[in-house]
């Protein structure tokens, strides 16, 4: 009989140790999973001199979310901090001590001298309960999402709260004309757009400025904030109004 599978940390821990036993040199920091979403980063393999491109991983048993997948894959397109990033989602019954880690092991080793996935930065991985895996295109995937949820949308419902958070704005895109604020008292960073009352001088300092190559502007501006959720399926999406410098 399988064992279950253990959803969290606890399964992370134990796919870093396995991925290790089988061969990877693996480098983790608590760091890289809060800012850019990956839980470890494999940057060797044994008997392998040189590993042309290191991969960053985040793990995860849900399948198909969509809002996780949008999340990691913007981080991913703004952050570079690796190489290769992969959004490894695998299945609830798959059980590591059957043999779903070598699969990963070896799925890893496909995507780096595979010459096929040699110019893809950001891919989607899924592992199967039947010991297998496939590939797939988080970009499409998530678009495929998102026209399922059209087509099946709920009514929406907009909720405002009057508590004052406080946070630093760390980054903004003026071309798309929004940004994220970090906040300790709040899980993720916090989106915010700037038609949704953003102070005048919030503004201007983020003008001062450079842009980078991205299009993003990274930032360290104090604000105050007020909240505002957008409720669908279930799930709050937090966006950031009343967005002022603080005094």
């Amino acid at each position: 009989m399988n064992r279950p599978f253990i959803h969290g940390i606890n399964f992370e821990e134990r796919l870093r140790t396995k991925l290790e036993a089988l061969g990877c040199r693996i480098y983790h920091d608590q760091t890289y999973d809060h800012q850019y979403k990956l839980d470890f980063i494999v940057n060797g393999f044994r008997d392998v001199a040189r590993l042309p491109e290191h991969i960053g991983l985040q793990i995860t048993a849900n399948k198909d979310d969509v809002a996780k997948q949008r999340e990691f894959l913007n981080i991913q397109k703004r952050s570079f901090v690796v190489p290769k990033a992969v959004y490894l989602e695998a299945d609830p019954s798959a059980d590591l001590e059957q043999g779903a880690a070598t699969l990963v092991y070896a799925a890893l080793l496909v995507l780096v001298f595979n010459r096929e996935y040699r110019h893809r930065r950001i891919v989607g991985l899924r592992l199967s309960r039947n010991f297998s895996f496939e590939f797939f295109d988080l970009e499409e995937n998530i678009r495929q999402l998102q026209g399922q949820e059209r087509s099946v949308r709920p009514p929406r419902a907009v909720l405002a709260s009057d508590e004052l958070f406080v946070g630093k704005i760390i980054n903004f895109n003026k071309e798309k004309g929004y940004g994220f604020i970090a906040c300790d008292s709040r899980p993720n960073n916090v989106f915010f757009h700037v038609r949704n009352e953003v102070e005048e001088e919030v503004l201007t300092q983020i003008e001062t400025v450079d842009e980078e190559t991205t299009g993003w502007r990274q930032l360290d501006i104090p604000v105050t904030f007020r909240e505002k959720s957008v409720v669908r399926f279930g799930e709050d999406k937090p966006v950031a109004f009343d967005v002022k410098l603080t005094s």
